[in-house]
């Protein structure tokens, strides 16, 4: 779907966005608890240092992660998005996980429906919460991708698959996030960029 630029009329967006199973009074509803939102690069979006009551944001521009920060402080990145229309929502009652944080890993722009979560949306509007669960499947889809790669490839065969899956990420993050999502340590990455560099394989420029 291709995204405007604003100013953004935030009922034509969502009634273009949602099936026809979701009623024109819904589509207002979620409208008017809408605001477009810019952030930072480094910006925190969701987490315990900010504010974990759910949260639910469709993104427009840039790129945004999903991490948690194991009990020995290593950081496990759950997920990337950086596809336009992509619905990101998070709560600590999904996954049962309290350590839990989104975060702007570029300048971003996303459309936050604020005040409200996904299961207080199931109660109050069961035809939206099916375009919301549909919109979910990226989410769990991109994690789920994301273990098989860990459990079925090398640290080098993983770098090649996340140069091939987010070719359009991987020159706008630093070596450091993508060497935290791939679960290798940043000095391997380099060497892995090195061997593949003398294989004459093309790579995106170093980021730090």
């Amino acid at each position: 779907m291709k995204i405007e630029k604003q100013p953004l009329d935030l009922y034509t967006f969502y009634r273009q966005w949602f099936s026809d199973h979701v009623s024109d009074e819904t589509v207002a509803w979620v409208a008017s608890h809408s605001r477009v939102e810019t952030k930072e690069k480094g910006e925190i979006l969701f987490g315990p240092t900010v504010d974990d009551s759910p949260v639910f944001y469709l993104l427009l521009e840039g790129v945004v992660k999903t991490y948690v920060i194991s009990p020995n402080g290593v950081e496990n990145t759950y997920a990337i998005y950086d596809q336009p229309g992509f619905s990101m929502s998070l709560t600590t009652q999904m996954i049962n996980e309290t350590g839990l944080y989104m975060e702007a890993l570029t300048p971003s722009r996303l459309i936050h429906l604020v005040g409200t979560g996904p299961f207080e949306l199931a109660e109050e509007f069961p035809d939206l919460w099916r375009e919301l669960t549909f919109g979910f499947m990226n989410y769990f889809t991109r994690m789920m991708d994301k273990l098989r790669a860990g459990y079925t490839l090398s640290a080098k065969e993983r770098y090649l698959w996340f140069l091939n899956k987010y070719p359009d990420v991987a020159d706008k993050i630093s070596q450091v996030e993508v060497a935290n999502f791939l679960g290798i340590k940043p000095q391997s990455l380099s060497r892995i960029r090195s061997e593949l560099e003398e294989e004459s394989i093309e790579l995106p420029p170093r980021k730090l």
